[in-house]
């Protein structure tokens, strides 16, 4: 089948316009300015096949991805180079990225990306979007691997650049390019690299942090389930979880908050029907936890 090709640029005419959803067929994404900080906010953008290479240039903000990210593309997954100093949060992850690290992110997970300060109060993000059966360890990996390899970013960077100004061309760039396969292969490597090194301790609670994130919806999460998914008493899960200086209990917590989070955000839904899908009886209960979490009570969707 001919892949298709497109390329072009969207300028955002002001801080107000950044609030909308920012192209939307592409990133499945909004960009908030922080205060009165930003300026306007320029994609340059490539399409080839059903991948997507997208520059994104804007003052201080926050880029919101929903989580479910976009029914059309099926298995994908994302891969970032921030290029200014930047925080990352997914799921119960909060990760402190340096210019020039690359970031693979599960295409079904939501995550912020909040650009502030440093970089001159501009900030630079390469962006690819690429179609493609998720990557395994992303999966097993809380859906998020960073990687601090410069020359991995810059070879995410340069071809981001040759999409974004060279699609529509007579030979489909992805033809020409094995991009998407070098960068799966690199992103295993760097996987199988830090299994080595992890502590074999360490590796069962990752497990069962992810199985809790996955399950936020799921009326009987507990103990008693969890135990059972993976073969072990109650006692060696609460041991377990103890080892991370954290409860079984604060750990659904804060997994069931941030997923009702995401959707807060995202909009378009009813507070009732949010409460109740992450596993709150009491609007009450939710209210409370949600504020001493963000610091502030939940937007009416």
């Amino acid at each position: 089948m001919q892949e298709s090709s497109a390329c072009g640029s969207i300028l955002c005419a002001g801080p107000d316009e950044h609030c909308r959803r920012l192209c939307q067929p592409l990133l499945d994404a909004s960009l908030e300015p922080l205060g009165n900080q930003s300026g306007p906010a320029k994609l340059l953008f490539g399409v080839v096949g059903r991948h997507r290479a997208v520059q994104i240039r804007s003052g201080p903000g926050v880029i919101r991805r929903p989580a479910g990210g976009s029914a059309r593309l099926g298995d994908h997954y994302l891969v970032l180079v921030p290029w200014s100093d930047c925080l990352l949060l997914i799921g119960q992850q909060r990760c402190a990225l340096a210019s020039g690290t690359v970031v693979a992110i599960d295409g079904d997970r939501g995550f912020e990306l909040q650009l502030a300060g440093g970089g001159g109060g501009r900030h630079m993000v390469d962006w690819l979007h690429i179609a493609a059966p998720s990557l395994p360890e992303l999966r097993r990996m809380t859906g998020c691997i960073a990687l601090a390899s410069g020359m991995l970013a810059r070879y995410v960077s340069n071809h981001v650049r040759l999409i974004v100004k060279g699609v529509g061309t007579d030979e489909p760039l992805a033809a020409r390019m094995p991009i998407f396969d070098y960068i799966r292969r690199a992103i295993r490597d760097y996987v199988q690299q830090a299994d080595a090194a992890e502590p074999e301790a360490l590796r069962p609670l990752h497990r069962i942090q992810l199985f809790i994130e996955s399950h936020v919806k799921h009326p009987l999460l507990g103990a008693d389930l969890i135990a059972r998914e993976f073969g072990i008493s109650k006692r060696k899960l609460y041991a377990l979880i103890g080892e991370s200086g954290a409860s079984l209990h604060d750990m659904i917590m804060a997994a069931r908050l941030e997923a009702a989070h995401r959707v807060i955000e995202a909009g378009g839904q009813k507070m009732a029907s949010v409460i109740r899908d992450h596993g709150f009886t009491n609007a009450s209960t939710f209210y409370r936890n949600y504020k001493r979490r963000f610091g502030r009570t939940p937007r009416a969707g």
